[in-house]
C-alpha cells in the first residue's frame, strides 16, 4: 500500500514547462504542459505551477490533508552555475560576429528563461497550498534520470536499456541507463560534451532557415523527403560528431566547416524547397549517428529492449529505423519524450522513493492525462453559437462524423481529457479523409496555414497496421515513421508523404475507443481503415486548451465540423448530418 502523501512532479526547463500529479494512492493521474493552458507555444520562462491555474489544480487533483512531495528536473545548484554563466556569455556576444552574434543571444535568452523557472521554484503549489495542513518536500533530480524515469515506468517492459538524446543535461547530452525490475541504474562511461545531437539538429534546423527556439526541427523532416543525398554536404556534415565507443565528439578542426555552415543559412526571400537536399542530408547524418551510437550501446549486452527518450526522441523518421538498423528487437518512445514528459519522470521518481515495492502500471501508459473541456462553456456555445448544432448519442456521432468525413469534410474533434505530449492522438485533432488527392494542399492552406511540405500523420486501426505498412510496428503515440506498402498508397494518397512513408499513430480499443469506433464507423463506410490526422492547432499556436480556443480556430480556418464530446456543429447552414450507416458503394469521396 502506497505512503499517504501528494507527488507532483514539476518540469522546470526553459521551455515546454509541465506539472503531473501521483495521488495518495499511487494513480497518475493528471500530466499537462503550461503552453496549453496559457495558449503560448513552448511557454518559454514560465513556471510548471502557474499562478492562473494552480489552485484548480490542487483543488481536483490532490489531498489538502496530507503532505505534498515535489521533484523538480534539475538539480539545485544549476540556478548558481547559470548565475556565472550569463555574464561571460554577454561578454561573448558583444566580441562575436553577425553568425555567432544571433546563436548566442539565442543561448542567453534560453538561459535567462531558464533561470527564470528556476526562481519561481515551487511558489505557485506553496500560494495553492497555504491554507491547507500540507507540509511541501522538495526533491531535485538530475535531469537525464528525469527523463529516464518517465520512459522507463511508461513503458510495458520488465527490463530494458532507456538511452536519452537531448540537447544538454548538467555535464552531458547523452546517456544511459539499465532498466530492470522497476529499479534504473546509470550506464557509466557514457558521455557527449560539448557534443550534441540536439544542438546538432538545431544547428541543421537553423541553416535551412527555421528556428529552433520555436521548435520548428519538425519542418527539417517534413523538408528532407523532398530531397535527395548530396555528398558534398555530407562531406561538411558530418565531422562536426564523432561516434567514439558509447560517447560522442565534437570534430576536430571543424572550425571552417561551421563557418561554411552558417554563411548557407537560407534567407527570408529564398523558398524553402531550395534547401530540400539540405534537409535531407542533415537528416542522414542524423540519423547514420544514431543508429552507428545504439549499436556501440547494444554491445553493452544490457537488453534486447531499447527505451528512448530525451527531445532527439522526437525524430519519428529516425526512430522508424532503429529496429531494422540496430540490433535490437523492442523499441519503446514515450508521448512526451522531451522536457515536457520530465514532470512524469520527477512524479514517479518521488513516488517510488518512498513506495519502492508497489508495483507499478501494466501495458501502456495512456496519453490522455491532460484537461478536459468546460460542460459550462460547451453549454455556452450551444446557447450562443450561432450556426447549426446536433447533440448526438455515440453511435449515430461515429456514424454522422465518418460520413462526413468520407464526404471530403474537414472535422475538428475533441474528446475527453487532452493528450500529454506534443502530438494529437485523437482527442484533439483535425481529422480528414485519407483517400483525397488534394486534401493534404487543403488543409496547409486553409487550416493550418503553413508551408506546402508539412505532411499529415495516418491514424490507423491496429490490426489492420500489417496490411498498410511494410515491417510494421505498434506506435500508439504517433513516435515513428514506416515506410507504406506500394499496394495501399493509392488508397491514402492524403497521409503517403513524398518519400512514401507516414507518421503513424497505432489506435486500439483499449488505449482510445471513441477514436477507434469512429475510425471503424469510417472503415464501414469506406472499406479504409485510416483517417487523417494532424493537431487542432494553427502553425505557432499550441494544440487548442478550451472550448473557446477550439471555436477561434473553426471560425478563422476552412474546418467544415466543429466536433465536441457528442455535440456537432456545422459552418454550412445547408449540411445536413447523415442519420443512417450509408452503403461503401454510396461513399464516393467528394
Amino acid at each position: 500500500m502506497a505512503i499517504m502523501k501528494n507527488y507532483i512532479g514539476l518540469a522546470i526547463s526553459a521551455h515546454d514547462p509541465s506539472i503531473a500529479i501521483i495521488d495518495k494512492n499511487g494513480e497518475l493521474v493528471y500530466a499537462e504542459g503550461a503552453e496549453r493552458r496559457l495558449q503560448s507555444k513552448r511557454a518559454w520562462g514560465n513556471p510548471p505551477d502557474h499562478v492562473n491555474y494552480i489552485e484548480e489544480l490542487v483543488s481536483q487533483y490532490c489531498d489538502p490533508d496530507a503532505d505534498t512531495v515535489v521533484g523538480l528536473t534539475w538539480p539545485k545548484h544549476i540556478a548558481w552555475g547559470l548565475s556565472i554563466a550569463l555574464p561571460i556569455l554577454s561578454s561573448k556576444i558583444r566580441r562575436a560576429n553577425q553568425n555567432g552574434r544571433r546563436l548566442l543571444t539565442a543561448l542567453k535568452l534560453g538561459l535567462l528563461c531558464h533561470k527564470s523557472v528556476l526562481n519561481f521554484g515551487t511558489t505557485g503549489l506553496e500560494l495553492a497550498f497555504a491554507n491547507s495542513k500540507s507540509k511541501i518536500e522538495r526533491w531535485y533530480f538530475k535531469h537525464h534520470w528525469t527523463h529516464a524515469s518517465a520512459a522507463a515506468f511508461a513503458s510495458p517492459y520488465d527490463e530494458g536499456v532507456c538511452v536519452v538524446m537531448d540537447g544538454l543535461g548538467e555535464t552531458s547530452s547523452i546517456a544511459a541507463f539499465e532498466y530492470r525490475n522497476g529499479q534504473l541504474k546509470q550506464v557509466e562511461g557514457v558521455r557527449a560534451f560539448p557534443a550534441s545531437l540536439g544542438v546538432f539538429y538545431a544547428l541543421m534546423c537553423e541553416i535551412c532557415g527555421f528556428d529552433a527556439l520555436k521548435g520548428e526541427e519538425w519542418k527539417v523532416m517534413g523538408l528532407a523527403a523532398y530531397g535527395k543525398f548530396d555528398q558534398k554536404l555530407y562531406d561538411l556534415i558530418r565531422p562536426l560528431i564523432k561516434v567514439s565507443g558509447v560517447t560522442l565528439r565534437s570534430g576536430r578542426n571543424t572550425s571552417k566547416n561551421y563557418e561554411a555552415l552558417h554563411e548557407m543559412r537560407r534567407k527570408p526571400n529564398v523558398p524553402a524547397m531550395e534547401y530540400t537536399d539540405f534537409a535531407a542530408t542533415a537528416q542522414y547524418v542524423f540519423t547514420e549517428i544514431v543508429h552507428e551510437w545504439l549499436k556501440n550501446i547494444y554491445d553493452l549486452h544490457i537488453s534486447d529492449n531499447l527505451i528512448l527518450s530525451g527531445g532527439c526522441a522526437l525524430n519519428s523518421s529516425a526512430n522508424g529505423t532503429i529496429l531494422e538498423n540496430t540490433p535490437f528487437k523492442e523499441l519503446f518512445v514515450p508521448s512526451a519524450p522531451a522536457d515536457d514528459g520530465n514532470s512524469i519522470g520527477a512524479a514517479y521518481q518521488t513516488f517510488y522513493e518512498y513506495n519502492p515495492y508497489v508495483k507499478r502500471h501494466d501495458g501502456v501508459l495512456s496519453p490522455f492525462l491532460g484537461s478536459s473541456i468546460r460542460n459550462s462553456s460547451l453549454a455556452r456555445l450551444r446557447k450562443y453559437c450561432g450556426f447549426q448544432s446536433q447533440e448526438l448519442d455515440d453511435e449515430t456521432l461515429f456514424t454522422a462524423v465518418a460520413t462526413a468525413l468520407s464526404e471530403g469534410k474537414i472535422v475538428g474533434w475533441v474528446q475527453g481529457r487532452a493528450e500529454f505530449g506534443p502530438r494529437a492522438l485523437g482527442n484533439r485533432s483535425i481529422l480528414a479523409d485519407p483517400r483525397s488527392m488534394g486534401v493534404k494542399e487543403r488543409i496547409n492552406a486553409e487550416v493550418k496555414f503553413r508551408e506546402e511540405f508539412r505532411p499529415f500523420a495516418p491514424s490507423i486501426l491496429h490490426e489492420y497496421g500489417d496490411e498498410y505498412f511494410e515491417h510494421y510496428q505498434f506506435s500508439p503515440y504517433m513516435e515513428r515513421t514506416l515506410r507504406f506498402k506500394e499496394s495501399v498508397k493509392a488508397k491514402v494518397p492524403g497521409v503517403v508523404h513524398v518519400d512514401g512513408t507516414g507518421r503513424l499513430q497505432s489506435v486500439t480499443r483499449k488505449i482510445n475507443p471513441r477514436y477507434y469506433n469512429l475510425i471503424k464507423a469510417f472503415h464501414d463506410i469506406t472499406g479504409v481503415p485510416v483517417v487523417l490526422n494532424t493537431s487542432f492547432n494553427v502553425m505557432g499556436k499550441p494544440i487548442i486548451h478550451s472550448v473557446e480556443d477550439a471555436v477561434g480556430v473553426f471560425q478563422t480556418s476552412g474546418l467544415d465540423l466543429l466536433v465536441i464530446e457528442n455535440t456537432v456543429f456545422v459552418k454550412d447552414p445547408k449540411y445536413q448530418l447523415a442519420t443512417r450507416k450509408i452503403r461503401r458503394e454510396e461513399a464516393v469521396l467528394a
